[in-house]
């Protein structure tokens, strides 16, 4: 087995600066940190080193907020804490489809969810292209107060089944007291424009509330002519009012996006072409080459989350809180097929309805509009043909958390419980394109519907967590359960119901924060992390093929040192993270020409996969060298391999039938990269703000999967991606008005990104990367009323 060797050099300065900032600070901090220890052992959010618990964990700045658009997407804010690798196929990260996040070895992309994404602790209802949403249905950036971090493990509370590296819980912003409005315009790179207002009532009686509106475009940045396009429509609305005893909050999001896409490529088409995906900007008629026009490569989605939080102060060391929720989603993803589909039952009759026994493509028409199936197609009046493929997601989700906390003596009691029901239809119907010579505009009416399946997703998790004070000793016990149900029921194809369980076994938690003094401590803290069998493991299967599938499971163990002063704080953990019954696709939805396979019902053969083990370092710092000047910096060390040999049926180059390790024990595992380090600059002097930020990302294999080369010799780690560094940048100035004046302040601000228009990878799935954004830049200026 191979060991992760931990740079002693690195170590070694963060650990000498850390004594030197706590030997000259000791003495003069005494008293305040006297008065401030009960605050800060109450588990506060503390600069970007997050909270003082037994888990690694980081929160987001303003500052990060600075670096990026406000047109941007609020996965980006958590791009420069350690651990962490955002890639955004859209320079703005407005396609989804091409969003991915990796954080110790485990990843959020087309193929895996293994990170959990909470709004408030609201659960996001799963992060999958299909059917999932990711913060950005749920956030506009003005409006996210921080981002919560827990690298590799999360909150006990909190509420995601697929949590299995940890959690993202996205903050919203709280009402203004005072009434106010803002109203904002942004301008970039790539036609972007923004309109955003806000108006917050103030206090009304023991009431504050805010109600805000977004409207945001953009092109995609490669490419000219027809190259697809971005288009969002965002609502938010919050209310807090307090009451004697007990907080009521509610907040409503309303999101609708037009997202047409970029291709993930592959890694000698990035290097051939390192500013294009592939897809096209010109509309030639010819079905084979417009398969491909941008503008057809389309997710479409509609989402709203309305939640209401009542927390209730039941007495003096009893607290009690309680948040039924309601989220609805509907969608659609498009592609154009350059044919149309030929259905057909076991008697030879064409199909409008079900996937039949048999199904043929065919390109042309008779003149009368006649399919022809035998390849004839030159006869007079013959007429070429293509489809326009839509997939429609439909989605209701509701649910309720309940957390009890008892402050009992030394004893910090927590218990609590989650609760889901979710239903879902996922229906694919083909639509023909009226003239494949003049555009894509389809017939409304669809003239084959592939599948109509709905899906029932039932989930209860309980937990129980006892937090144990000794002096400076700080211990934590608890344990979870979860019990999910999932089926499906195939509403065309006679295939029935399907039913599978997916419940885990009991999970323990354990850690222990040591404090060596009042700005000094130690953690360590393990946790057994679960993820549930996703619904979409049944697509086009039957519950019988994945009678032997496992829930994924993932131990976290953290041994950690945290500072915090006032001009200086840091926090560095090493981990180790064993992943057990991983599930992955081990047969891709594409044909042998890289290009879509459109018949196929998923995405390909779901299978467990063995094991994964992880092991590094993160570390993070926050120095403030002046009263105008400050400093963030993190520093990821991790090495991540396969734990164990995976076989597989393949066929060699010769055509000869052969058995391989598909995954081989010891390889790196794909798309996770080693050595990251970020470095941000922020300057703040009274009206004016700048700042610049750089990250590094070493190079790392993004497949590990077994292949053959074109001599016939094995190969499993490969597709080297380079090494690039991204710098970004803003520039700020800030004024408040006068009482004569129509307008109490203004702000205006200036952000470039990707500033030396670095060609790199930004992320993606095994074998398949995305290109990152060339440089972008945008303008922004916002008045307050």
């Amino acid at each position: 087995m191979r060991h992760f060797n931990v740079n002693l050099l690195t170590l070694a300065v963060i650990s000498a600066l850390s004594f030197q900032a706590l030997a000259d600070q000791t003495t003069t901090q005494a008293a305040s940190q006297d008065a401030g220890l009960a605050d800060e052992k109450a588990v506060e959010v503390i600069s970007v080193l997050g909270k003082r618990v037994s888990y690694a964990n980081n929160t987001t700045d303003e500052n990060m907020k600075l670096l990026q658009a406000p047109i941007g997407n609020v996965m980006d804010l958590i791009n420069n804490l350690p651990g962490i690798n955002v890639g955004q196929g859209d320079a703005f990260g407005s396609d989804d489809y091409t969003t991915t996040i990796s954080m110790r070895g485990f990843v959020i992309d087309r193929a895996d969810q293994q990170l959990g994404i909470t709004i408030d602790g609201i659960p996001n209802g799963g992060s999958a292209y299909a059917g999932g949403s990711k913060a950005n249905r749920y956030l506009d950036v003005e409006n996210t107060r921080l981002v919560e971090v827990g690298q590799g493990s999360a909150d006990i509370a909190s509420a995601s089944l697929d949590a299995l590296g940890g959690t993202l819980n996205f903050v919203s912003d709280n009402p203004q007291t005072e009434a106010g409005a803002r109203f904002a315009y942004t301008s970039g790179s790539h036609n972007a424009r923004r309109y955003f207002a806000r108006y917050d009532t103030g206090q009304i009686g023991n009431t504050t509330a805010y109600f805000s509106v977004s409207d945001s475009f953009n092109n995609r940045w490669m490419g000219t002519g027809s190259n697809g396009h971005a288009d969002r429509l965002h609502l938010e609305l919050k209310t807090v009012t307090e009451l004697d005893k007990a907080r009521i909050t509610t907040r409503l999001s309303y999101d609708d996006a037009h997202e047409d896409n970029y291709q993930p490529v592959s890694l000698a088409h990035f290097k051939r072409t390192p500013r294009w995906d592939g897809l096209t900007t010109v509309w030639t008629g010819d079905p084979e080459i417009d398969q491909n026009f941008a503008e057809a490569w389309s997710t479409l989605r509609e989402n709203t989350l309305f939640y209401v939080k009542t927390e209730w102060y039941l007495s003096d060391n009893l607290e009690l809180d309680i948040t039924p929720y309601l989220h609805l989603q509907n969608g659609r993803g498009d592609w154009l097929p350059p044919f149309q589909v030929y259905a057909t039952d076991a008697n030879g009759n064409r199909l409008n309805k079900g996937a039949g026994v048999r199904r043929q493509n065919y390109t042309h028409v008779t003149a009368a509009g006649i399919p022809i199936l035998d390849g004839n197609n030159n006869q007079p009046g013959a007429k070429r043909v293509s489809s326009y493929r839509h997939t429609h997601y439909d989605k209701t989700r509701y649910g309720t958390t309940a957390n009890l906390t008892w402050d009992l003596d030394n004893h910090r009691l927590r218990s609590g419980v989650w609760l889901e029901s979710q239903q879902r239809n996922q229906t694919r119907d083909w639509h023909d394109v009226v003239d494949p010579r003049v555009s894509y505009e389809f017939n409304a009416q669809p003239y084959w519907v592939h599948f109509d399946d709905d899906y029932k997703h039932n989930v209860a998790k309980f937990y129980l967590q006892d937090q144990i004070t000794l002096g400076d000793l700080q211990l934590t016990l608890g344990v979870q359960k979860y019990l999910v149900d999932i089926s499906r029921t195939d509403n065309l194809n006679g295939k029935g119901k399907d039913k599978i369980d997916s419940n885990s076994s009991v999970l323990p938690s354990a850690g222990v924060v040591y404090a060596l003094n009042n700005n000094l401590e130690l953690f360590a803290g393990y946790s057994k992390n679960f993820k549930a069998i996703a619904d979409s493991i049944l697509e086009g299967k039957a519950a019988a093929e994945l009678q032997n599938l496992k829930p994924e499971t993932a131990t976290n163990m953290d041994l950690g040192i945290r500072y915090f002063g006032q001009q200086f704080s840091f926090s560095t953990a090493i981990y180790n993270v064993k992943f057990n019954d991983r599930v992955v696709l081990l047969r891709y939805a594409t044909a042998a020409d890289g290009t879509p396979n459109y018949l196929a019902a998923g995405d390909g053969n779901f299978d467990n996969v063995g094991g994964v083990n992880a092991r590094g370092m993160e570390s993070s710092l926050d120095w403030r060298l002046s009263q105008n000047l400050s400093l963030t910096s993190s520093l990821t060390l991790n090495r991540a391999e396969y734990s164990q040999d995976v076989l597989a049926s393949k066929t060699t180059p010769a055509g000869a039938p052969v058995l391989v390790r598909d995954y081989r024990k010891g390889d790196k595992l794909a798309g996770i990269p080693e050595k990251m380090l970020s470095l941000a600059l922020n300057y703040h002097d009274g009206n004016y703000r700048a700042g610049v930020s750089a990250k590094y990302v070493d190079s790392y294999f993004g497949a590990a999967k077994h292949t053959f080369a074109s001599d016939g010799s094995e190969v499993w780690n490969r597709d080297k991606l380079p090494t690039h560094t991204l710098l970004n940048a803003y520039l700020g100035y800030e004024k408040a008005l006068d009482n004569s004046s129509f307008f109490s302040g203004v702000d205006l601000a200036f952000v470039i990104n990707n500033l030396t228009d670095k060609d790199y990878i930004t992320g993606g799935s095994e074998g398949a990367y995305l290109i990152g954004a060339g440089r972008t830049a945008s303008f922004t200026v916002s008045l307050n009323f």
